[in-house]
This record gives C-alpha cells, structure tokens and sequence, in this order.
C-alpha cells in the first residue's frame, strides 16, 4: 500500500519536478518452499516522471517510476548469518544492529560497538593490568583494552581496533557512512570466524587499513 504525504502534495502542486513522496508498507513472504517467512515491511517511497523521446507530432512520451526506500523490516533483515556459537548477548547486540541499518546508520554502528566489548568479556580480556610497582590500573577507555589484549591475540585485537574506530562514528549524527557499516560488518562477521568458529583468512586487510589509517576507509 503506498499513500502520498503531505509534502509530497505540496511538491504536487508546484509540478513535482523533485519527484512525489509517498509513504508505502506491505508484506513480504520468501519464496523458498522450506521458509515462506512472512515479513513486514515500510519506508519512503518517490514517485516521478522522466520525459522519453518525442513522437513524430511532437508529443513528448513520459516514463514514469517510483523508488522505494526500505526503512523498517519485522523480522528484521540479517546482512549476515548469526552461528548459534556465538553468545547469547552478542548476538542480540548485533542482532539489534541489524535493525537500525536501513534508518539509523549512528545506531547501528553503536550496537556494533556494543557487541565488541561484550566479545572482549567473552574472550576474558583484562579490563585491568598491574604496572611495574605492583599497582592495578583500571582501563579508562576501551581502546586500551584492545590494545592490551592485543598481546595474546594480534589478530582478533586488530580486528576489534577497526569496528572500535567505526563504533566511535556513529557518536557523531551523521559521520558514518553506509559503507563503513558494511565494512565493519564484514569484519564483524569475520571476527567471529576467529573468535567462535574457525580460522579463515578474509577481511584482515580491511581492518589493517582502517587501524593504519585510524579512520574509517571513506573518512578523508
């Protein structure tokens, strides 16, 4: 079902030459024989006008098509397959990940950042380490604590280095990307490779570049 908004009427009235908004929902079922999962579905939805060619009278043919733009999906979408070897609490962290990708990007890499502390946990990184006097010093932030566990594995702390510095993005509306959240998910997806599953060689240049870089790949 889609239904124009009041802006898009108002961009109605003076021609709609950026086009028409209309809000749409409607339910989705997967085609596999095995599943038929139903899903909901809503979002933004334009619709316009481009002018094709011009007949041999001079009347101009129009082509008209609309973009729809997913926002919300329940059950929401997974980018990739959660392993029932992964924790409990981190997969719900990634799970809600998932659910703020298609409207809210900030979100969305903050629940990847989440997800990252609960894997140190997990693993049993220190939060702490005793200095050359004997004393216990607290890490105050958690790139220390990579850092730190970086010592027993270089590898899984490299990898928690890059989705740490895209997490830090999403602290700040609108400084992540689409592309940095897709990046982090494949370096999620194969953090978790190394840390729950197996160890498989991909998206380790990936995150080197970002930790080298200190910013994510599309920050100038």
């Amino acid at each position: 079902m889609t239904k124009i908004t009041p802006t898009g009427k108002h961009m109605e009235y003076y021609n709609y030459d950026q086009g028409i908004e209309h809000v749409f929902s409607g339910i989705l079922q997967c085609k596999n024989a095995d599943c038929k999962e139903l899903v909901t579905i809503s979002g933004q939805c334009l619709k316009d006008i481009v002018y094709g060619k011009e007949l041999p009278d001079g009347q101009l043919v129009e082509d008209r098509f609309s973009d729809y733009f997913p926002k919300y999906f329940y059950p929401n979408l997974r980018l990739f397959k959660l392993s029932d070897k992964i924790p409990a609490n981190v997969s719900e962290q990634i799970n809600l990940s998932f659910s703020n990708y298609f409207d809210d990007l900030s979100s969305c890499a903050n629940r990847i950042r989440n997800s990252i502390e609960l894997i140190l946990d997990d693993l049993k990184a220190p939060k702490w380490k005793k200095t050359n006097a004997g004393k216990i010093h607290k890490f105050k932030v958690l790139h220390q604590r990579i850092e730190h566990y970086g010592k027993r594995n270089k590898n899984i702390a490299n990898h928690l280095l890059a989705l740490k510095i895209i997490g830090n993005e999403g602290s700040h509306v609108g400084n992540v990307a689409t592309e940095d959240v897709l990046d982090a998910y494949e370096i999620l997806e194969q953090l978790i490779e190394f840390a729950y599953i197996k160890e498989t060689k991909r998206i380790a240049e990936i995150a080197k570049e970002i930790v080298t870089r200190n910013k994510p790949r599309t920050a100038e």
